[in-house]
């Protein structure tokens, strides 16, 4: 009977490892074989309080979809936001990681809980290490996320804070924005040698970690070099490398205003008309003229 109770014990952990393992890879696969595109809806502003309908979600979703995105990935669970990993799957994306903006948030909590049948993985946070949040504050909520929906769980920071090991082993991989427009790189070719510089450290410093680098995009306008032309050759030219990233951002998003530019890192712009980088993919998709 000993024998068998311990038989029993071995083949339970044997099966716990292997799920484990398994989910892991699944997830894992997704983040290195999937199309990413960075996502916040259109017809959207937080600061005058206007949120996109449902149809209008939609309608960016199949786009994007038309476009040759398979994964998406939100910064947001309050309100209609929830609703984006149901209606992605729905409509053919395959991997949805989810963002919470509000770490504090209960009810932004529950609604990314809630919605956990949809979602392949969980970014808490963005870019506000130290100042919305701290390192413990955000392992603590991660920790809570995870055990309540069995699902990988990360932030995104800029690409400074990873230069911190804490930073690095925060989360189930590694998310990070790297954005050379900002470190006054704004030549195309030499901002794509600054991500896959960027990139090859970080990789060093993850171990084998799994990374996607969550943002990394090219403005095209409010700077003499940001231009459409630019942002093509950026991705042309990032698309040959090594580098393993999710495209930022899909649509135009004019509520942001604390730069220049930062209305304007969109594939596709306020409209939802496709800017000169994504227009090349459509067609050669045979989904735009």
């Amino acid at each position: 009977m000993k024998i068998i109770c311990a038989l029993l014990i071995i083949l339970s952990v044997i099966c716990i490892v292997k799920n484990s393992y398994s989910f892991d890879t699944e997830f894992n696969d997704k983040l290195y074989q999937l199309k990413w595109v960075a996502y916040s809806p259109t017809n959207y502003s937080p600061y005058s309080g206007d949120y996109p309908t449902l149809s209008s979600i939609e309608e960016d979703l199949k786009l994007l979809l038309e476009a040759g995105f398979n994964g998406i990935i939100t910064y947001s669970a309050h309100g209609i936001f929830a609703d984006i990993p149901e209606t992605a799957k729905r409509m053919g994306f395959q991997g949805v990681i989810m963002g919470v903006w509000d770490i504090f948030s209960q009810e932004e909590l529950q609604a990314a809980i809630n919605a956990s049948s949809f979602v392949d993985g969980y970014c808490l946070g963005n870019e506000n290490l130290g100042r919305r949040y701290e390192i413990e504050e955000l392992d603590k909520v991660m920790s809570y996320v995870r055990q309540a929906t069995q699902r990988p769980v990360t932030t995104s920071e800029e690409i400074t804070d990873y230069a911190n090991e804490r930073v690095v082993k925060l989360g189930d991989w590694i998310f990070p924005n790297i954005h050379p427009f900002l470190f006054n790189t704004k030549d195309p070719k030499k901002a794509v040698n600054f991500v896959r510089h960027a990139y090859k450290i970080l990789l060093r410093a993850a171990k084998g970690k799994p990374t996607l680098v969550k943002e990394v995009g090219f403005p095209t306008k409010g700077d003499i070099q940001a231009n459409q032309k630019n942002q093509k050759i950026f991705f042309n030219l990032l698309e040959k490398t090594e580098v393993n990233f999710a495209y930022f951002e899909a649509f135009d998003q004019p509520w942001k205003m604390h730069l220049e530019i930062e209305p304007y890192w969109g594939l596709f712009d306020k409209n939802r008309r496709p800017k000169r980088f994504i227009a090349g993919k459509l067609k050669e998709l045979n989904k735009y003229p």
